[in-house]
Formats: C-alpha cells, sequence, structure tokens
C-alpha cells in the first residue's frame, strides 16, 4: 500500500491506496484514490487523508450521503457574510436535503441533478431566481468536491443551467414621482427613505444603515459605509467593494434630510438616555435599526391610499436610473452612483431604458455634419 502509477492512464495517472485499520463484513477496509498529476501531489493528498480518518473529519465519497457533505461544506466556508450563509442553510433544510440528502456524494448523477431541478419548480414552487440560487449552492459545492478530488466530476456540468427571464421592471414617471412625494410627506416617520431612494438610487439596506456622519451637508454628497440586514444587524461595509461609495446629493436632498434631522432630534431630546445612539437617519423612535419590513409596510399603505401604480420599494432605485438617462447623464456616472461593479452591467440592466440612443446618435452626426459644412460656406 502507498503511492503507485497507472501506467495504462496518460492524464493524471498517480494514486494512493491504504488499509484503515478496521474491518467491515470480515474484510479490512482500504481507501484508494486516483487522478493525480504527480507522485508529490498523492503524496500529499494520502498524508491528509490519513490525518481526516484518525480524527474523524474524512468524507467517505462512496458512503457519505451528500446532504451531510454540503452540510459541513456550508459550515467551512470562508469569506462569506452571515446573512449568504443563513441563505445557505435555509436552501440546504428545504430544498437540497430533501431531494438529494440521502445520495452518496459519489453517486451523484445528472438525472439527480435534473430531479432536483423539477423538485423545486413543480414541488416547492419556487421562482427563477430561487431555483437558479439554490441549484447554484449545490454547483459550487460539487465544484469543490472536484477540486479536491473527491468526486471525479461535476454531474451539474452537464445539464442545463436554471436561467431568470429578464423582466423589464416597472417605473414611475417623474410627475407622478414627485407628486407622490409630496401628497406623502410628513405621512411617516420612514417617507425619508422613499425620497432618498427616488433621488438617490441607493439600495434599501444602504439607506437603511446610512448614518448621520455620513453625510457632508457642506459639499452636499453622502458616503455608503454601512448597511442594516433583514434582522437589523448593522454591518460594516457594502453589498461589493464598488457599492463603497459617494453620492452627490441635490439641493432639495439636503432639505430633505435637514427637515428629517431636526424631527430626529426631538425625538432624541424626548426620550434622553432610553434613546439608542445609532446616529442612523432612518431608525425606530428609539434610535434603533428599522427593517425592511417596516419600510414596506409602510410602502404599502402608501400606495393603497393614493392609488400608485403598485411597483416594489426596490423599484424605485430604478426609477432613479430612469430619471437620469432621462436627463441625459452620462451612463459612467449612473454606473458610479449605483455602485456597480462596471459600465457593462449598467447597460445590461438598464438598457432597456435607452430606447432612442441610437437615433439620437445619428442625430447628432447629421447636425455635425451642417455645423462643419455651414462653416466652410
Amino acid at each position: 500500500m502507498g503511492v503507485y502509477k497507472d501506467k495504462n492512464v496518460k492524464k493524471n495517472p498517480w494514486y494512493y491506496s491504504f488499509y484503515t485499520g478496521t474491518i467491515t463484513n470480515g474484510k479490512r477496509d482500504r481507501e484508494k484514490q486516483r487522478g493525480f498529476k504527480t507522485k508529490k501531489e498523492a503524496e500529499a493528498a494520502e498524508v491528509e487523508h490519513k490525518s481526516r480518518l484518525k480524527n474523524g473529519t474524512y468524507f467517505n465519497p462512496q458512503k457519505t450521503p451528500f446532504g451531510e457533505f454540503i452540510s459541513e461544506w456550508c459550515k467551512n466556508k470562508r469569506k462569506i457574510s452571515e446573512e449568504t450563509r443563513e441563505m445557505y442553510e435555509n436552501n440546504i433544510r428545504l430544498y437540497i436535503k430533501p431531494s438529494l440528502g440521502d445520495i452518496p456524494l459519489s453517486k451523484l448523477n445528472a438525472q439527480h441533478i435534473e430531479d432536483f431541478i423539477t423538485f423545486m419548480i413543480e414541488e416547492k414552487g419556487l421562482g427563477e431566481w430561487s431555483v437558479k440560487r439554490t441549484f447554484s449552492n449545490v454547483n459550487t459545492c460539487l465544484n469543490d468536491a472536484v477540486k479536491k478530488k473527491l468526486i471525479e466530476y461535476n454531474p451539474c456540468s452537464v445539464v442545463d443551467k436554471p436561467k431568470v427571464n429578464k423582466r423589464i421592471r416597472p417605473i414611475w414617471t417623474p410627475e407622478f414621482a414627485f407628486d407622490f412625494l409630496e401628497k406623502t410627506k410628513g405621512t411617516s416617520r420612514y417617507w425619508i427613505a422613499t425620497y432618498l431612494a427616488i433621488m438617490t438610487g441607493m439600495r434599501p439596506g444602504e439607506i437603511l444603515g446610512l448614518r448621520w456622519s455620513d453625510i457632508d451637508f457642506k459639499n452636499n454628497n453622502l458616503s455608503i459605509k454601512q448597511t442594516v440586514t433583514k434582522r437589523r444587524r448593522i454591518k460594516e461595509g457594502a453589498k461589493t467593494k464598488s457599492s463603497v461609495r459617494s453620492i452627490a446629493l441635490s439641493t432639495e436632498t439636503i432639505t430633505a434630510l435637514k427637515e428629517h434631522r431636526s424631527l430626529i432630534l426631538q425625538e432624541r431630546l424626548s426620550l434622553g438616555s432610553e434613546y439608542q445612539m445609532n446616529d442612523l437617519v432612518v431608525c425606530t423612535s428609539f434610535g434603533g435599526p428599522s427593517t425592511m419590513r417596516s419600510i414596506q409596510r409602510m410602502w404599502e399603505r402608501q400606495l393603497k391610499k393614493y392609488e400608485a401604480p403598485h411597483i416594489a420599494f426596490y423599484d424605485l432605485r430604478h426609477t432613479h436610473v430612469a430619471f437620469l438617462i432621462q436627463q441625459k447623464v452620462h451612463i459612467k456616472v449612473i454606473s458610479e452612483r449605483l455602485g456597480h461593479t462596471s459600465v457593462s452591467f449598467t447597460l445590461d440592466t438598464y438598457g432597456h431604458l435607452m430606447p432612442n440612443m441610437q437615433s439620437d446618435a445619428a442625430e447628432s452626426l447629421d447636425q455635425l455634419q451642417r455645423d462643419i459644412l455651414t462653416t466652410i460656406k
């Protein structure tokens, strides 16, 4: 027992094999793993394998149920937020284990994955995004298993991956949006959240995490430095590195923020030591972090009361983009304002709001030609 080279295999010919020291049904148990490029790789893998057997952390792909494997994979996943880990755990508990949980890791095949996708759609009734995210959890886990040489291939790689059909999100016209803001002003402590969504395009979590110290009233801008999660946890940073950014504010937005600040200051003074000093712009009456549920309740009430066309609160971000495009703001500026990772992503997401760009470009060339010919004559 040890490390060997299979002369009949041209690609990744090295493998290891050893007895574990235990006996099952009268036979000595043996562990074996193929597919190593070099002898050194096989030796290192053998050492790690033996070490994991010794401390009880080794997963035998022939025997370990996939549900157990992906749970451990999720627990050991590094560099992910608490919210992302919670989402993984929910997906594993609700959808992955009921469908794939009892199948040994090494026995998973393409048909199992196909049945899993059908299970999510037909039995669980999940939407496109939920199906795609849950499939992605399985796919990423199995890719890691391949990298660790626990399985030879990822069965997710040979099935048609779930897709999300792009839908055009509804937006409001500037006339309706600004009239709505005027009508709803003063009707809720969370009105400022609606105002900021329309005037800045900030994400809901960014609005909830905004502090007064993040606003530069002298230079009319704010900085995104923290967010509030679904569980009302204040989280440093933002969705991505590019999401940590500065946003220029209009004069009217500064005025609205100052008015809101005076109301918050009155609450703070009246509560004294009972007030929670979180410095949040959007907060509860005690100064604590607000929840998106509270914002949503306010939003639904106002939509119903003023008979407004129904759009999700998040769609106010898209409405903000539409306003900027109508004002012919450069796409790079829009992308930076939204905190997107690239201009191409902004174009892919909001390109449908720019139907006249081609015709405008053609008209600009005609105007350029006319101007030049007039100058020559």
